[in-house]
């Protein structure tokens, strides 16, 4: 291309057959400047308005030609390079300058002013080239040789607007990647910056289709360079290289009431226009520190302050922590050079801080805040319990609501069906505002060691919402994940969870607000849990609530007996050695420790014995500690043998009864369904629910009395699922 360019036609004509080109790349980012079609670029008005454009004011643009051309003479080096647009009329590509103070210096030498040593017969014959069968992109790039590349470069967004101009054409072809390749060659430049300031380009030209349009002035134009250099906030304005457009509208069109005057109104009403937020290139810089931490954001657009927003981020604090990081690394390396030379004083001096520096080292937050400080709403008297349940939202619940509720209360379903999910909702309704309970739960159910916010905010339901009548009461839990508000969070807040609770009209509520590495916060003005309730899983183990129930059950006395002493007595049903269950400690571990005949020199651990001895001890010590209240034993079934169901069955009614406990199962097993009804212990204080999905993934059930379930036996039918 550039050898095409040099094959030109060397002229000469009057001064008055050369006009000044109005579009000039030179001024196009004049506030004035207004396109000009072919048939009008020589009108008098045009060329008059161009003229002015080129001088400036009393021709300080062209100053330096003047002098020149008064000193010197006119001297044929730059060439100048026009296109023929009519006989014997020329418009000027390049040199619109030289001849704009040519023009100048004629007017003065018809004034009779001094027009130095330049010879009156260039005004007659100006030499110029010719440009034969010349094309705009040809245009372009002597312009660009020239103004981009060469010793009269143009602003920055003048050169910008020429490569467009050059691409233009190109854009949706396959020839664009090679114009783009053969424009660096031609005029020098490096990929790299062409690419950047056609995304800038394309940037200023979205800019200029926003409300703020009527503010663009050319000095913005490395304000856009900056922002589309940052990673972080191109991605935050969903900037797309391959189109060059800013997807995001919503923060695009922040990003530009950031960078332009906007009108804002004040106390009393007037409106006033604010100067912008970020007006440098270098703020932008700071700009993209926080431009995802959208709390510094809103505190920067409503104090109109980028100082402010920097502030709010942490990015100051940080960089005075990587600094202190810094230098303490250094000194550490340094002691280790010399650390022969420490005296035994020194390195007590040492010890001092050693503490110190291990908290430096982050610690993941580990969230267990049981309650113990709480009140009971039911726990004496004769307490009636749960006739039904409803569950608005929790999991897959959707507007769910079981009646006909009884003393004791099985589930069945397939699998997937929901039976440990409404255990669960059931579980979580009687803590109310315990927000403890709802945490432990999640982490007894996912079998974690600990559970951290990170992971709880992955997990954790947006809302629940569960609701019942207890001992002829309403009773209502909301529970909410949100983001909070006007709180002074660190730079590790992850999420917070408010549990309101309603117990007859009477509200409570619990707030949690957790981080990542810092200690949570917890505020409430009460805790009042409905009853005395425990959730007994085969999956869950938890040492402590054994414990508990254990304690308790030696507290509470059944006629003349401990409580613990009735349960005993079941045990011995299932292995005849064994004559008690006792709570030791062996290094400083609690454990459960049996009596047996068959090991007369030693007390072995529970654990020694089978899962299904466990587990009915640990479920039948769980009633008196829920006197009054409530047991969710999810999988009852499981680890027991099943020629132990049907006793085991009859003891979980004795004790429902002898402590006033509701019992919610659930069971997988036809033979444990049956177990209830063949015990025949109180039959008719049994209901028996069959869970399944419909075809809309809603759940659903059919509800049997014991002598229908009874009947449903008998005839050999599948009770467990449809």
């Amino acid at each position: 291309m550039i050898d095409e360019i040099t094959q030109n036609q060397r002229k000469s004509y009057h001064i008055k057959n050369l006009y000044l080109d109005p579009n000039n790349y030179r001024f196009v980012d004049n506030d004035n400047y207004t396109f000009v079609d072919d048939v009008n670029l020589t009108d008098e008005s045009v060329q008059k308005r161009t003229r002015a454009f080129i001088e400036g004011k009393k021709r300080e643009n062209i100053r330096d030609l003047i002098d020149s051309f008064k000193a010197n003479g006119f001297l044929d080096v730059d060439v100048i390079q026009v296109k023929e647009i009519s006989p014997n009329q020329f418009l000027v590509l390049e040199g619109n300058r030289r001849v704009t103070a040519l023009k100048a210096l004629q007017d003065d030498f018809e004034h009779d002013l001094s027009i130095g040593k330049l010879d009156t017969k260039i005004f007659k014959s100006v030499p110029f080239e010719i440009h034969a069968n010349e094309e705009k992109s040809k245009h372009r790039i002597i312009m660009g040789l020239k103004h981009i590349s060469g010793n009269k470069t143009w602003p920055p967004i003048n050169q910008a607007q020429l490569i467009y101009d050059y691409l233009l054409p190109f854009w949706e072809t396959s020839e664009y990647f090679d114009e783009e390749e053969n424009l660096c060659k031609s005029l020098g430049v490096t990929k790299q910056w062409l690419r950047v300031s056609q995304r800038a380009y394309h940037l200023i030209l979205q800019y200029k289709k926003s409300d703020y349009s009527d503010q663009f002035v050319s000095d913005m134009y490395s304000v856009f360079v900056e922002i589309v250099k940052k990673p972080s906030i191109k991605e935050w304005i969903g900037w797309d290289d391959s189109s060059f457009i800013a997807g995001n509208k919503t923060n695009t069109e922040r990003l530009f009431s950031w960078i332009s005057k906007v009108e804002v109104e004040n106390e009393d009403g007037e409106i006033k226009l604010e100067d912008p937020i970020v007006s440098k290139a270098t703020e932008i810089r700071e700009l993209a520190n926080f431009i995802e931490n959208e709390k510094a954001l809103q505190e920067m657009e409503d104090t109109r302050s980028l100082a402010r927003g920097l502030a709010k981020s942490g990015i100051v604090e940080k960089e005075t922590y990587k600094k202190s990081l810094n230098d303490i690394v250094q000194n550490i390396e340094q002691l280790n050079r010399f650390k022969d030379l420490i005296t035994k004083e020194e390195l007590e001096e040492l010890k001092k801080y050693q503490s110190s520096f291990s908290n430096l080292f982050p610690k993941s937050q580990s969230i267990s805040i049981l309650v113990e400080d709480y009140t009971t709403c039911f726990k004496a008297g004769v307490v009636k319990h749960f006739d039904y349940i409803s569950i608005p939202q929790y999991k897959v619940f959707k507007n769910f609501e079981i009646k006909n509720l009884n003393k004791i209360n099985i589930f069945a379903g397939f699998n997937n069906s929901g039976k440990t999910t409404l255990l669960e909702a059931i579980y979580l309704l009687t803590k109310q505002n315990e927000i403890g309970s709802y945490f432990e739960m999640i982490r007894l159910r996912n079998k974690l060691d600990s559970l951290n916010a990170k992971w709880l905010n992955d997990y954790a339901e947006e809302s629940t919402i569960i609701e019942g009548n207890f001992n002829n009461t309403t009773t209502k839990l909301h529970i909410q994940k949100f983001e909070a508000q006007g709180i002074d969070k660190e730079d590790d807040y992850i999420k917070s969870y408010r549990f309101n609770s309603q117990i007859d009209g009477t509200n409570l509520e619990s707030i949690v607000h957790t981080f990542g590495e810092n200690d949570i916060r917890r505020y409430y003005d009460k805790v009042e849990i409905l009853c005395s309730s425990l959730f007994k899983s085969p999956y869950f183990y938890n040492h402590d609530e054994i414990i508990k129930t254990y304690t308790k059950t030696l507290e509470l006395k059944l006629d003349s007996a401990f409580a613990v002493e009735k349960v005993i007595e079941f045990v011995k049903k299932i292995d005849s050695n064994i004559k008690d269950i006792r709570l030791g400690k062996k290094s400083d571990l609690e454990r459960f420790y049996i009596d047996a005949a068959n090991f007369p020199s030693s007390s072995p651990d529970i654990t020694n014995y089978g899962e299904g001895l466990q587990r009915i001890w640990e479920i039948a010590l769980a009633f008196a500690y829920a006197k009054n209240g409530v047991i969710c034993i999810d999988e009852f079934e499981t680890a027991v043998h099943y020629s132990l169901l049907l006793e085991f069955t009859k003891f979980i009614q004795e004790l429902a009864d002898i402590f006033n406990v509701q019992v919610f199962i659930t069971t997988h097993s036809k033979e444990c369904i049956g177990a209830f009804i063949e015990n025949n212990y109180s039959n008719d204080e049994i209901s028996f629910f069959t869970l399944a999905r419909d075809k809309n993934e809603t759940i659903q059930y059919i509800y049997y009395d014991a002598e229908s379930l009874k009947n449903e036996l008998d005839q050999e039918l599948e009770v467990r699922g449809w």
